[in-house]
């Protein structure tokens, strides 16, 4: 009798408290989606903004222009996920950030040198079409962290015509703001919550410039046992702006590499500044050669607090603990530039 009620009963009718409860636990974004689709009812009381934090998938970052089918490989999961993508054929990845991918046009036998840049997200299909350039993408590109895809603000860095070159766009404008440095020296280059910060690599001096009024902020001044030729990432650690140094032993060719974490530290008020730290709490870190994010490491069952999560120059996926250094590799099935993507159902919106 129990089992006749079962089969009979009407999972439709369940409460959207219940069910909003339950979407909440789908941290893989096709279980979200094949949720929804169960009914009517189901996809009306979850709607596309309930749905939990997502675990970043490893994009297959390839060096050539993207065929329409994209790959796509779940850590937590160990699933291989094939997008079909038609938008991206023929077009060149560049960097990714919230869901969405940063591409130009591959069209090396066009005579034209004015580029078409654009933002895709390949799970909704949604396209952001950016201001046309004539930015010579395939000079020399500065530092890891070439591109960035922030909140409403997309900002590169490159190096041509004998000078450096800085440029970012604020989504809805119809045009590139682009500045220089002032020498030849060598520096790279990130922007977080619309702050321009430029390293000094010689001297490890950083200075900040707010891109809402191009002025010159504040100069930070040289990170604690800063060294030279040190790969370094930044990363918006969900209210943190943290920069992450990995150190090289040049004596062990065998040996981990290790990791300091710094927090740009403003409540000294004029007098801004790094701070070496070794915990960031409940924070997990994602990083690769483009860009950086933070995830609350409670949200996921099998994420790992106070950890980087770093995909290296050779391919590698790591997790490396920031407060004893303990190394952990975990399986990656690419073996060409690949990078951290999260899934985004939602459409990003102008200002």
């Amino acid at each position: 009798m129990e089992a006749n009620n079962a089969a009979e009963r009407d999972w439709s009718s369940l409460a959207p408290e219940l069910l909003n409860l339950i979407a909440k636990k789908l941290t893989e974004v096709f279980d979200f989606v094949r949720f929804r689709a169960v009914c009517t009812a189901w996809r009306f009381s979850t709607p596309i903004t309930c749905r939990s934090p997502q675990f970043p998938w490893i994009l297959d970052k390839r060096g050539h222009p993207y065929e329409p089918h994209m790959l796509f490989y779940s850590i937590t999961s160990s699933k291989m996920y094939t997008i079909h993508a038609p938008q991206f054929s023929g077009r060149r990845l560049l960097g990714t950030s919230q869901g969405y991918m940063l591409t130009d046009l591959c069209d090396h036998a066009s005579s034209q040198t004015t580029r078409q840049l654009s933002l895709l997200n390949p799970l909704n299909n949604h396209e952001i079409l950016l201001p046309a350039s004539d930015f010579c993408l395939d000079a020399y590109w500065i530092g890891p962290q070439q591109y960035q895809i922030g909140e409403y603000v997309v900002c590169f860095a490159y190096a041509g015509d004998g000078c450096h070159r800085s440029a970012f766009c604020c989504l809805g404008q119809d045009k590139w703001c682009e500045f220089e440095s002032d020498d030849d020296g060598f520096f790279q280059c990130f922007h977080i919550k619309s702050m321009f910060f430029r390293l000094e690599e010689d001297t490890g001096v950083t200075e900040v410039t707010d891109l809402t009024t191009s002025t010159l902020a504040y100069v930070l001044p040289p990170f604690e046992d800063y060294k030279v030729g040190a790969n370094y990432y930044a990363v918006d650690a969900l209210g943190d702006i943290l920069i992450v140094f990995q150190h090289f032993d040049s004596s062990d060719d065998s040996s981990d590499d290790w990791f300091t974490v710094h927090r740009l530290d403003l409540s000294g008020g004029s007098s801004p500044r790094w701070v070496k730290v070794n915990n960031i709490g409940n924070k997990a870190l994602f990083i690769d050669q483009d860009s950086g994010f933070a995830l609350e490491a409670n949200e996921f069952s099998r994420v790992k607090a106070n950890c980087i999560y770093l995909i290296n120059t050779y391919c590698l996926v790591k997790r490396i603990d920031i407060e004893t250094g303990e190394q952990e590799l975990l399986h990656c099935p690419f073996e060409e530039s690949p990078r951290w993507f999260v899934p985004n159902l939602e459409q990003l919106q102008a200002q």
